[in-house]
């Protein structure tokens, strides 16, 4: 089957993923975060991207970057082949470390491009590494409030301006809930997407008084209207809901069929 065809983003901003080939852990040592950090310098030095955030994590590395989609893909092919190279070298191993090629969205306006800096600022929060974006090393979050080191002058000002160049502003942007699916690992996706809708369940239970399932369940307006929540707000499965509520596919397809 034929690779589909890059979108083209009309602002030439992307979000991009790489990740370990079989989810194998390559920035295990910091010496291969670092050299894969020299890397992503080398091509913003020769003016083919400009780096806006990044975040390296155990196996895989998240960037919003500013570039032309074919100086994107060739950028990328540069730096994995270069770190493949290095990496084979340093750990003696041979093939690529890479996982197929390299997964994007575009972004489209400046919520969109905020969201994605928080969504990759955010990722070792999310994996209960640290407490804080703030507190993790290995990413741009420090760079905008100590100074550009891997991003670039002109990303740093920019993104800046959109919160009035105000610091606390920006920090308080970061604690903000935040339930936009980006470039998830499809297995983070599912957990996110369970413990969102675990949350949307106890506040639903909350907001209507009910303190027992069983309660939920002998109500078909409230039955109904939480399959509803849990289908298209927390994005579940009929067969998901089904499990989440402790009942039958049968009834939350019935439920869903009563409401159209």
């Amino acid at each position: 089957m034929a690779r589909q065809a890059r979108q083209e983003s009309s602002t030439e901003y992307y979000h991009v993923m790489l990740r370990g080939i079989n989810r194998d852990f390559l920035f295990e040592q910091d010496k291969d975060k670092h050299i894969f950090l020299g890397l992503l310098s080398e091509q913003q030095s020769e003016k083919l991207i400009d780096l806006a955030g990044w975040c390296i994590m155990g196996n895989h590395v998240h960037m919003l970057v500013k570039a032309e989609r074919l100086a994107l893909s060739r950028t990328i092919k540069i730096i994995t082949l270069k770190f493949a190279a290095r990496y084979n070298r340093r750990h003696q191993r041979i093939g690529p470390v890479f996982g197929d090629r390299f997964r994007s969205e575009c972004i489209e306006d400046d919520a969109h491009l905020l969201g994605a800096l928080r969504y990759i600022h955010l990722n070792p929060v999310k994996a209960k590494i640290v407490k804080s974006a703030a507190a993790y090393e290995w990413s741009s979050y420090g760079e905008y409030c100590n100074g550009a080191q891997f991003i670039s002058e002109e990303q740093r000002a920019f993104v800046l301006a959109l919160f009035g160049g105000n610091l606390t502003s920006y920090a308080e942007f970061h604690a903000l809930p935040d339930s936009t699916e980006h470039l998830e690992i499809p297995e983070d996706l599912e957990m996110l997407r369970r413990e969102r809708a675990a949350q949307l369940l106890e506040d639903f239970c909350r907001e209507k008084g009910i303190e027992r399932r069983q309660h939920l369940l002998s109500n078909p307006e409230f039955f109904a209207d939480i399959v509803m929540r849990l289908t298209q707000g927390a994005g579940l499965s009929l067969r998901q809901a089904a499990e989440l509520l402790e009942t039958s596919h049968r009834r939350v397809w019935q439920a869903m069929q009563d409401d159209e």
